[in-house]
C-alpha cells in the first residue's frame, strides 16, 4: 500500500467515525428534546465543531434528519425481528412478542418514535426526503407478521369469501405487491394492517399520557386485537 493509499483510507475511517458521532449525538439531542430541537448549529455546538464542519457530512438539516429516520425504522425492525427470531413458539404467541417489541421501542425511544410518525418540520407528509428507503426495514417487520398469520390460519383457500369489499381487495391487492408479498390474499393483509394501525393507535395514546391514571390495562387492549385478528382469520374458514 502507498502512502497515499494510506493517508485515503485514514481519512476515510476518520470521516466514517465523526458520521457516527454526528449520528450519536443527534440521537442524544433528538432523545432529550424532540427532532424539533435539532438543527446544525445546535449540534455544532455539542459537538464543538463549526457549522460549515457539519455541512460537510450532512449538506442539511433535512439530509441529517431523512439519515436519522432511515436509521430509526432500521433499529425498530430489528428489535422486532430479533424478538421472533429463532422462536419455536406458536405463531400466536410469535405475533405477541413482534407486537411487544414495537410497543418496547416506542416506550424506550418515545422522540424517535415520534420523530418517525408524526410530522417533521420543513417536511410534506411522506414526501420527506429518503422515505421510501427508511420505510423498507419497517416492511420486513410487517412481512414477519403476514407470515405468522398466514401461519394461524393454515393453509388459505384460493378464493376470497363472498361479501367481501372488492374496492378494498383491490387495493390490498396493490399493497401486498408493493410490499414483494403478491402472493398475500387480501383477507390476510387486511388482517396485518388493521393489527398494524390499531396497535399503533394504542401506543401512541399510551405514549402521548391518555391511559396515565386511568384504570386501563394497555397491554390487554394489545391481547384483545391481536385475539380479534386471528379470530377474523378463524370466521374466514367458517364462512
Amino acid at each position: 500500500m502507498t502512502n497515499e493509499m494510506r493517508t485515503v483510507s485514514r481519512r476515510a475511517r476518520l470521516r466514517a467515525q465523526t458520521s457516527r458521532e454526528i449520528e450519536e449525538e443527534s440521537f442524544v439531542i433528538i432523545d432529550e428534546g424532540g427532532v424539533h430541537a435539532l438543527s446544525i448549529a445546535a449540534l455544532a455546538r455539542a459537538m464543538a465543531m463549526s457549522a460549515p464542519a457539519v455541512y460537510r457530512y450532512f449538506p442539511s438539516r433535512d439530509a441529517l434528519v431523512a439519515h436519522l429516520t432511515t436509521q430509526s425504522y432500521q433499529q425498530l425492525a430489528t428489535a422486532m425481528s430479533q424478538a421472533v427470531a429463532g422462536s419455536r413458539r406458536a405463531p400466536r404467541a410469535q405475533v405477541g412478542l413482534l407486537v411487544a417489541a414495537y410497543r418496547d421501542w416506542a416506550l424506550r425511544h418515545r422522540r424517535r418514535y415520534g420523530m418517525l410518525f408524526g410530522e417533521r418540520p420543513g417536511d410534506a407528509p411522506g414526501d420527506a426526503p429518503g422515505d421510501a428507503a427508511a420505510r423498507t426495514p419497517l416492511d420486513k417487520a410487517m412481512s414477519l407478521l403476514i407470515d405468522l398469520l398466514v401461519a394461524l390460519e393454515g393453509d388459505p383457500a384460493p378464493t376470497e369469501a363472498a361479501g367481501g369489499d372488492r374496492t378494498l381487495d383491490d387495493q390490498l391487492r396493490l399493497w401486498a405487491r408493493a410490499q414483494e408479498r403478491p402472493d398475500t390474499m387480501p383477507h390476510i393483509a387486511r388482517a396485518a394492517i388493521l393489527l398494524w394501525t390499531r396497535v399503533h393507535g394504542i401506543v401512541s395514546l399510551e405514549l402521548t399520557g391518555v391511559f396515565a391514571g386511568q384504570s386501563i390495562d394497555v397491554q390487554r387492549l394489545i391481547d384483545l386485537e391481536i385475539d380479534n385478528a386471528v379470530q377474523s382469520l378463524g370466521q374466514r374458514r367458517c364462512a
